[in-house]
């Protein structure tokens, strides 16, 4: 399984403003969509379930998420659909028995709005379900993944992840700016530097990128 503890990029000092205000903006924008697919979807459901004993929720859920394009939430098996996790987490909870044991919800929950919050333009971080951004130190900005199994995966599939690795590419970086972003796995964890504990680079931006492309330029 690989892994990726917290690393940090240095921004240029002039784009730390718009970086973070872009990667706000695109999160709030989706999370507005998503409370409207998953307020569409408790409507679907409760429809479907009307006047129908012992109706399995989770089914419907699945095939309504499912759908043609002109659907819900568009093509694609369920689990890969940009939404599916989060809106299923506010649509049917898992709940916690008086036995301790968590499971699903029988019946669907209204979603509310607090369900898919929005973000302040200063917050520190952007946590997705495997990860998270931070921008707590100006003008540097971070990567971090749960060391889940599969968990890197997943985060790299995440509308959010996405978003951050693509404007990570667009930055112009300038003198000193830049890093590199250090991979793993569940065997050897020892340290968080390239090369330590068996650790290795698997993204290099900006002042990383070149000075690893001049190594070639030598021969």
């Amino acid at each position: 399984m690989l892994w990726l503890g917290t690393r940090s990029i240095k921004l240029p000092t002039r784009e730390f403003a718009s970086f973070r205000r872009g990667m706000v903006q695109f999160y709030n924008e989706r999370q507005t969509r998503l409370y409207a697919k998953a307020k569409s979807l408790y409507g679907q459901l409760k429809v479907a379930s009307k006047s129908k004993r012992n109706f399995d929720y989770g089914e419907a859920f699945r095939k309504l998420a499912q759908a043609s394009s002109y659907g819900v939430f568009g093509y694609g098996i369920s689990t890969t659909i940009d939404g599916y996790e989060e809106i299923m987490d506010a649509v049917l909870p898992f709940e916690q028995r008086k036995d301790g044991v968590m499971t699903s919800r029988r019946k669907p929950k209204a979603p509310k709005k607090k369900d898919f919050a929005l973000l302040k333009q200063s917050t520190p971080i952007i946590r997705m379900p495997e990860a998270s951004i931070g921008f707590a130190k100006k003008p540097y900005v971070t990567w971090a993944v749960s060391e889940n199994n599969h968990a890197v995966e997943r985060a790299h599939e995440h509308k959010v992840a996405h978003e951050f690795f693509k404007r990570l590419s667009a930055v112009k970086w300038v003198r000193g700016t830049g890093g590199e972003i250090i991979g793993n796995d569940e065997n050897n964890r020892d340290s968080d530097y390239a090369g330590g504990g068996g650790n290795y680079v698997t993204h290099r931006f900006g002042v990383a990128e070149k000075a690893f492309r001049a190594q070639f330029r030598r021969f």
